[in-house]
């Protein structure tokens, strides 16, 4: 997680990145008075959930090591921000929309703002969340119509880097958050964005509350911290208060609700890792809990929203150090397709002074060879040793040259789909390396998939996105595919067990999907019928071939068609 520079409790608050203030016109602020006998109330039974969900992890690639998705709607638009908010890396919104693939980002930002979060969204599109100045304060704020506007409760300090939050609103346009006081505490309250008239929202007991949602019945969630320092989630519901602390867990802290109050959040287990919850009727008579865990960040999970369908969003810290969104639907996994094969190239000199490339790769065709060229233009500067792939696609090996010195300024290491360019198809170039810079190369080079039809033509570096959804009263699997920089054509696509990774064997084959002369499948749906269980965890990929269903393969081995040009691990 980027370093917090806002505290709202015991715990960093985990939708933050500066501070706030702007004295904007506002009507009083009521305190809301609570009736002291449900002041307190907490859900007298609990029971267990054990909904299974499809993870998907998508990252705006402005900034692929930082991306935290806060909200989603009934029309499953999702609302987020990449950056870190460390030096050079701002906080910079977004909404994404479904496929979900990288053209499907939109961009959200106040406008002349240095940074900006968008926190929540209704169904009507609207959105709210909060925007940073040059003085490193913060400001909330509602895009209402079209239209921006900065909001900040009368009772913020006016001093530089002081904070305030929106974090949620609903189609009445009620948007809720927080202010921090001078002594750095959080107080909850609401306003609504057509009259901008404040109302506190008051915890009893509470030291620090902060209010993350509502929902179109206007019922508000939260957390707060007592003076105990002790953190739990509230629910306001028709002016009745009850409080919330995942059994066994501690610090939990709400950060969504929808129509069906259904609360979103974290909590800590005892050894201090942190998961994400669901908790289903809140008010009983017998209260659900969940525990999230994105089977990719186990322990360090957050959900940040939840829409009336169920699908929940938020982030988690992969094994990387990388914070990436998260995604969680019911039996749905969205993917973002990428080009094959993919991986590294370093260079070095032998003994002998002769020019070396190591290379790093997966995605290729399992069991295949391949001769690896340094090209300057369409100049064959020198061929290194063949590259060979093991079994599951893998290649890693120091290739050897008869080149003497460094790599030549503007040259760039090529990878072809089979060797000695016996025919135009084991002649193409299946990946390259960007040209290295002047004075060779001093790191290690990014080796990324590119698509050459048997004539010569490029088509560019494949991307897409896909949809797997799998239904269990039809036992079928739905898979759409969106993609371009493909060669024309059918091309063979299938579920896999493994990872794009590390490739096994087919799980499911699914009907050639069709490129049209610029290259692009569009919107093309496949189904599977007899599924008996659904998407797993993790262990299947999805797979785009070079070539068709009918010449992939040749007595059951991959023949030179089936490079894989597009996958995604689920």
């Amino acid at each position: 997680m980027h370093k917090p520079l806002i505290r709202s409790g015991p715990s960093a608050f985990r939708r933050c990145v500066g501070v706030l203030a702007v004295a904007v016109a506002a009507g009083a602020g009521a305190v809301a008075s609570l009736p002291a006998a449900a002041q307190a109330g907490t859900a007298s039974r609990v029971a267990a959930a054990s909904s299974s969900y499809a993870f998907s992890t998508l990252d705006n690639q402005n900034d692929p090591t930082f991306n935290q998705l806060l909200g989603i709607n009934s029309h499953n638009v999702i609302s987020g921000y990449f950056g870190s908010g460390a030096t050079g890396h701002p906080n910079k919104g977004y909404l994404i929309n479904a496929p979900y693939g990288q053209a499907n980002y939109v961009n959200e930002n106040f406008p002349n703002s240095a940074q900006t979060q968008v926190v929540g969204l209704n169904n009507l599109g609207d959105t709210t969340g909060f925007w940073v100045d040059a003085n490193g304060t913060n400001h909330g704020f509602v895009e209402w119509n079209g239209v921006f506007e900065s909001f900040n409760n009368p009772k913020t300090p006016a001093m530089k880097g002081s904070v305030n939050q929106l974090l949620g609103i609903n189609n009445n346009g009620v948007a809720v958050g927080f202010y921090n006081d001078a002594k750095g505490n959080a107080h909850a309250y609401e306003v609504n964005q057509a009259t901008s008239v404040y109302t506190a929202i008051t915890i009893p007991g509470a030291v620090s509350a902060t209010a993350t949602g509502i929902n179109n019945n206007g019922d508000i969630a939260g957390f707060a911290t007592d003076a105990s320092k002790v953190t739990s989630s509230w629910l306001l519901h028709a002016g009745h208060l009850t409080t919330y602390q995942f059994p066994g867990g501690n610090t939990t802290e709400a950060f969504g609700v929808n129509d069906k109050d259904q609360i979103v959040g974290s909590y800590l287990d005892g050894s201090g890792n942190m998961h994400g919850f669901v908790l289903s009727s809140p008010l009983g008579p017998t209260s659900h809990w969940q525990t999230i865990d994105d089977p990719h960040g186990v322990g360090t999970t957050t959900v940040n929203g939840i829409n009336d369908a169920g699908d929940l969003v938020g982030f988690y810290t992969d094994s990387a150090g990388n914070t990436d969104g998260m995604l969680a639907m019911p039996n749905t996994a969205y993917l973002q397709l990428q080009a094959m094969p993919s991986g590294t190239v370093s260079f070095g000199t032998d003994g002998s002074g002769h020019l070396t490339a190591t290379v790093n790769a997966f995605g290729l065709t399992p069991g295949s060879s391949h001769t690896v060229q340094l090209r300057l233009g369409n100049t064959v500067v020198t061929q290194f040793s063949t590259l060979t792939a093991n079994s599951v696609g893998q290649a890693s090996a120091t290739l050897d040259s008869t080149f003497s010195g460094s790599a030549p300024n503007g040259s760039r290491l090529v990878v072809l789909n089979g060797v000695k360019a016996q025919n135009a198809v084991s002649g193409e170039v299946i990946a390259e390396t960007p040209n290295v810079n002047e004075g060779g190369p001093t790191g290690t080079l990014p080796l990324t998939g590119i698509v050459f039809n048997s004539q010569g033509t490029g088509f560019g570096i494949p991307a897409g996105a896909a949809s797997v959804t799998y239904s269990p009263s039809a036992k079928t699997l739905t898979v759409n595919v969106t993609a371009s920089g493909v060669t024309p054509g059918f091309h063979a696509a299938h579920i896999h067990l493994g990872s794009c990774q590390s490739q096994g064997p087919v799980q499911y084959m699914l009907n050639d999907f069709t490129a049209n002369s610029s290259g692009q499948i569009v919107n093309e749906t496949r189904h599977v019928t007899g599924v008996t269980s659904g998407i797993p965890a993790t262990g299947w990929y999805l797979n785009l071939h070079q070539g068709t269903s009918q010449n992939i393969l040749k007595n059951g081995q991959p023949t030179i068609f089936f490079r894989p040009l597009l996958c995604a691990s689920l």
